[in-house]
């Protein structure tokens, strides 16, 4: 799986053809998953091979961030796990670290998403939905107040 995984990112990244970068990345889906049918896999690779999805794997976070000068407030959620904390902050933060006006705060229990815990959930009509993190919107609004120059006392 994770060689199939790997022929099709290389596929993608390195066959500038797109026709035929669609053939070979709709036959490795098709590969690995027998599911899947023909119109799928087409549609998939097509998805897989625009020039958007191209520019997503490319794209480097990194590159220029030693010139940005404006402020920067770095979040991540303990929670989160699409993106683990290390290597990314790291990087990001060596990245600005020219930059004095950094702030980097890790918010616990916070997921992707900013979404709170499942136990601060609000119900609704019987049925827990996820909220934005509370604790991630004051963080937020806070550091948009201190940038404001707004002293602490009439922050409430």
């Amino acid at each position: 799986a994770i060689r199939r995984q790997h022929a099709l990112l290389d596929a993608i990244q390195n066959t500038p053809d797109t026709p035929q970068t669609r053939v070979l990345v709709a036959n490795i889906l098709r590969q690995g998953n027998a599911g899947l049918d023909s119109l799928a896999a087409v549609a998939q690779a097509a998805q897989l091979t625009s020039p958007a999805y191209r520019n997503y794997l490319t794209f480097d976070p990194l590159a220029g961030l030693d010139k940005v000068r404006c402020p920067v407030l770095l979040l991540h959620g303990t929670a989160d796990l699409n993106v683990a904390p290390e290597p990314n902050l790291s990087p990001l933060s060596k990245a600005l670290k020219g930059n004095r006006k950094v702030t980097d705060h890790k918010l616990a229990g916070v997921n992707h998403l900013f979404q709170a815990d499942r136990a601060k959930w609000s119900m609704l009509n019987g049925e827990q939905r996820p909220i934005f993190s509370p604790e991630a919107q004051e963080t937020i609004r806070a550091w948009i107040m201190t940038l404001a120059g707004i002293p602490t006392e009439a922050r409430k």
